[in-house]
């Protein structure tokens, strides 16, 4: 078994002579050329993980190695306009309040070191409607989410709960602009990137069956929290308007997800020219070539964009015909 942080280097050599292999690094758009470079030499199936540390080695950086987790959230709360709870209902000091217009807002800022996933969330809406004070929602502030959140949220179908994206780039602006109150009205939290399916289908081939998954809309985290200048946005702007999947890197499927481990058999991406002739755009349809299941599938779609956020799709579909 070999470890690596060099684009992948020593993991794609590792995957030609027939070794175990695991690899890692801090950036996302080097996760994604290991990715590639894999697929191109027909690797055998593999998991690829987000770990979710990128932030906390920035703050450590920007901070100083005396960094703490609630120094951090206590900064984002203070940029989305929350006042931080008293330190009897706030021991990890992620906590903030926002009071106004006849209503009160709880705010939750996770922690950089780990996805937001259910368990965050069921632990927002727990504290709502449990802590003093009579809450009217909570916000959910991420760094990082589970490939899974969409599902999530939807299956949780909370009206009082609202879930924002921490601009990835934070902690750089806040250290080029030199401290909080500059940076203080600059910052805005976006909604989830989301994908969504056109009705997968499936089809009886001999003996076995083919699953047509077909991408239907990408939607964008907010161009306003990706940090480009305002030409560079306008321009990613109107790419989003007109051709909303153009903005996926990669793509791949799952066709027995099990909720658990996605074990991607098709995948297809910008530069393959394999699956199509464009070397700027992936494909927006598989389909994939099966051997006979009985009983419902269920098929998993992930995506990343060219930022490198990643998003998931999953659906139930019944019988073969």
């Amino acid at each position: 078994m070999v470890t690596s942080r060099n684009a992948g280097t020593t993991a794609a050599v590792a995957e030609k002579l027939g070794r175990r292999w695991i690899t890692s690094d801090l950036g996302k758009p080097a996760c994604m050329v290991m990715r590639k470079r894999l697929i191109d030499q027909n690797a055998r199936p593999f998991l690829y993980q987000a770990i979710g540390d990128y932030q906390v080695e920035a703050a450590k950086a920007s901070l100083g190695r005396g960094f703490r987790i609630g120094d951090l959230s206590q900064i984002v709360l203070s940029l989305y306009g929350a006042l931080p709870l008293p330190p009897e209902d706030n021991a990890s000091r992620n906590l903030g309040k926002i009071v106004g217009g006849g209503s009160k807002t709880l705010v939750l800022a996770d922690s950089p070191n780990k996805l937001t996933g259910a368990a965050t969330l069921k632990k927002a809406v727990a504290l709502r409607d449990s802590l003093m004070g009579g809450w009217d929602k909570v916000v959910v502030l991420g760094w990082n989410f589970e490939p899974g959140i969409g599902e999530t949220i939807a299956a949780m179908n909370d009206a009082r709960l609202e879930v924002l994206v921490i601009p990835p780039d934070l902690l750089d602006r806040l250290k080029k602009k030199g401290g909080l109150e500059k940076l203080r009205g600059q910052v805005r939290f976006a909604s989830l990137q989301y994908l969504t399916l056109h009705p997968v289908t499936r089809k009886k081939v001999g003996a076995g069956e083919t699953v047509t998954v077909k991408l239907a809309n990408y939607v964008l985290l907010s161009p306003e929290a990706i940090n480009l200048d305002e030409a560079n946005r306008a321009k990613l702007q109107a790419v989003a308007n007109k051709e909303p999947l153009a903005l996926i890197e990669y793509w791949a499927v799952d066709p027995d997800y099990d909720g658990q481990v996605f074990r991607s058999v098709w995948q297809d991406y910008r530069g393959n020219t394999e699956n199509d002739g464009d070397p700027l755009r992936v494909v927006t349809q598989a389909v994939l070539s099966l051997p006979a299941k009985n009983g419902v599938r269920r098929v998993c779609v992930r995506a990343v964009d060219v930022f490198g956020f990643e998003a998931e799709a999953v659906a139930t579909v019944g019988v073969a015909a």
